[in-house]
């Protein structure tokens, strides 16, 4: 069965946990393997450190012989990605969408922490956000730009004028983490599964660091990591990965002058975002 819902979003804005939770339901079916990236595919470049599903065929392999009611898979980059809209729509029209959101001062601290992880930044965070935002001003779209998914603006605006208001559904993840349970069983209801179920809850997650200098030489190696989601399954490969490669780490506050400099940057935007969801965003920054 070909898919029917995708879950996008900012990075870590708890699309995981929102498809750990779908997963339980058995009329729902999520591929293991966790970010496919297809629909990214025309906007990320080949040389990128992450492995994206670049063959339709392949891709539409992770669903064969599931014949679930929602079928669905978890990209967040889609959400902006410049194509991946229109690209959706193309392939699948009828297909619903949960769009999930956090405080675009946190998703770009999260973007910087994440690039210190895969590959060997050395720049400091108020020196990747000068250069990112040059970028944003040029109209250069770059997957890892620190800032891109948090103009959430007219990430939205984009998927409203393809997508009809019934196919969209919007979770802001600082209302989601206390509402867990409730929130779930209304994206059930927006898949049209109104059967509720017992959740298990998953672990809760945390800021990791490479746990020594040989593993985080391995993590910045677009070779190793290509190779090992290429060989080894997304559930083996996270397992290893927490075992023998990364380790909890308290994560690093942001400095004053940094949350200012983004607060400047956002604040236009999430203005807007207020105007185009009609309601007030629960983040106090704004």
């Amino acid at each position: 069965m070909d898919p029917n819902f995708f879950i996008v979003g900012a990075p870590k804005s708890a699309t995981t946990n929102i498809s750990y939770y779908l997963n339980q339901h058995h009329q729902v079916f999520m591929p293991e393997e966790l970010e496919p990236y297809y629909f990214a595919r025309l906007d990320i470049p080949i040389d990128h450190y992450r492995y994206v599903f670049r063959d339709k065929a392949k891709y539409l392999k992770l669903f064969k012989g599931e014949n679930k009611k929602a079928v669905g898979e978890s990209s967040p980059v889609y959400l902006y990605c410049p194509h991946s809209a229109l690209d959706i729509k193309k392939h699948f029209p009828e297909s619903k969408i949960i769009i999930s959101l956090r405080n675009p001062i946190e998703i770009a601290q999260s973007q910087y922490f994440s690039s210190m992880f895969v590959r060997s930044q050395k720049k400091e965070f108020s020196q990747v956000i000068n250069e990112s935002k040059i970028l944003l001003e040029q109209k250069k779209f770059r997957v890892d730009n620190v800032l891109e998914a948090g103009f959430y603006s007219k990430h939205i605006l984009r998927f409203k004028e393809i997508f009809p208001e019934d196919q969209i559904k919007i979770v802001v993840f600082e209302e989601y983490i206390s509402n867990i349970i409730p929130t779930i069983e209304s994206i059930l209801k927006f898949l049209d599964i109104d059967e509720m179920i017992e959740f298990t809850e998953p672990a809760k997650g945390a800021y990791r660091v490479p746990k020594n200098k040989i593993s985080k030489t391995l993590l910045e190696s677009n070779t190793f990591r290509r190779l090992s989601r290429k060989i080894i399954p997304n559930v083996s490969r996270q397992k290893i990965g927490e075992k023998y490669f990364v380790r909890e780490s308290k994560k690093p506050l942001m400095s004053s002058e940094d949350r200012k400099s983004l607060k400047e940057i956002f604040e236009s935007d999430v203005k807007q975002l207020s105007t185009i969801l009609q309601r007030k965003l629960p983040w106090d920054d704004f």
